[in-house]
């Protein structure tokens, strides 16, 4: 199991030096800003490392060992949970899409939203 979440902490850490790369780029963040998040990317790659030690420090004590057979997937719990999923997720992309006026792009229709200011307490109300 660390050996798995090494390779992923590892591969967030790039995926992270790659969007900053990408930001800095394009321009949306300045110099000032960067050495905070190439520090959190560092961070990432040297923890993937970091777990990959004890993996195989592990690995070489349960070499010897028999591993314990996995039980099945019940899949029927998983195709459900799938098809819901991809259900709930279609049903709330055609909410957007309904609730979005016609002719007004989804950042113009955040821009117009606005929070109700209006804070009522409960002697307030009638």
């Amino acid at each position: 199991m660390n050996a798995r979440m090494s390779r992923r902490l590892t591969l967030l850490g790039l995926c992270a030096m790659a969007f900053y790369g990408a930001m800095l780029a394009t321009g949306t963040l300045s110099l000032e800003v960067m050495p905070q998040f190439v520090v959190s990317a560092l961070i990432f790659l040297t923890s993937g490392r970091l777990c990959k030690r004890p993996a195989r420090a592990r690995s070489k004590e349960e070499s010897g060992r028999r591993p314990a057979p996995k039980d099945p997937a019940d899949w029927k719990l998983l195709t459900g949970l799938l098809n819901w999923s991809a259900a709930l997720l279609v049903l709330g992309v055609m909410a957007l899409f309904i609730m979005k006026p016609v002719g007004v792009g989804f950042s113009e229709a955040l821009a117009r939203t606005v929070a109700q200011e209006q804070h009522f307490l409960a002697g307030a109300i009638p």
